[in-house]
């Protein structure tokens, strides 16, 4: 099918009315067909047709392909908008199963075979406690969370802070990572920033742990 640039802008808007960046798209056409690809997710919208009849084809994630027509271009774009939703509710969505394993993997990568339980000195409780505050001011002046999220990470690394003074140094560690796995699960941070401060604390306080080298490299989402 033909496209003129407004019907192509069109496309364009459409796709980012229903939530998606289209920096993440491609976009291909020629005189037989147009289609739109969201690349993180592989999900595609496929349109072909002539003025008057449009037919489409619409792949959201993993989902199976779904077929329909337009008689009207209104039309086209409102079904280009849907899809950009579906697309971003899916690539939303996390995979929970995919997340457990995850977390299996990243809790067996630990390096942690070797670290004695024993409890933490008052001392050793102090400085994971700073090493905590400096976190909290590190996240709050480099990403952009809202006071409800700010809230509820501070909540889990004191949760993390008081465990110190009750559990040994190797319960702590695999809780440590339990705490922030969960902080990917709940979007609070992206992966990236979660292993910044894995990387932070646990070098900062590697002498606690019999000089232990550091975090894994963490496991690309599913």
């Amino acid at each position: 099918m033909q496209t003129v640039k407004w019907q192509r802008n069109a496309i364009f808007e459409a796709v980012a009315a229903g939530g998606l960046d289209a920096r993440e798209c491609t976009f291909n056409y020629d005189d037989a067909k147009a289609c739109i690809t969201h690349v993180p997710s592989e999900s595609s919208f496929l349109l072909e047709g002539d003025p008057g009849h449009y037919s489409s084809t619409a792949v959201v994630g993993e989902g199976p392909s779904c077929s329909s027509e337009s008689f009207t271009w209104t039309k086209v774009e409102e079904r280009v908008r849907r899809w950009a939703e579906e697309v971003k509710h899916d690539v939303d969505t996390p995979d929970l199963w995919a997340e457990l394993q995850r977390e299996r993997e990243i809790l067996t990568a630990a390096r942690y075979e070797d670290v004695e339980n024993t409890p933490f000195t008052s001392d050793e409780q102090a400085e994971i406690g700073e090493q905590l505050q400096r976190i909290k001011e590190l996240v709050r002046k480099t990403y952009s969370l809202s006071e409800a999220q700010m809230l509820s990470l501070e909540a889990k690394l004191d949760d993390i802070e008081a465990a110190a003074g009750r559990i040994g140094r190797k319960d702590w560690q695999l809780l440590f990572y339990g705490t922030m796995f969960s902080v990917i699960v709940t979007r609070l941070l992206p992966p990236d920033a979660v292993q910044d401060i894995l990387v932070k604390v646990l070098h900062g306080l590697e002498h606690l742990f019999g000089g232990w080298s550091g975090p894994p490299q963490l496991p690309p989402l599913a």
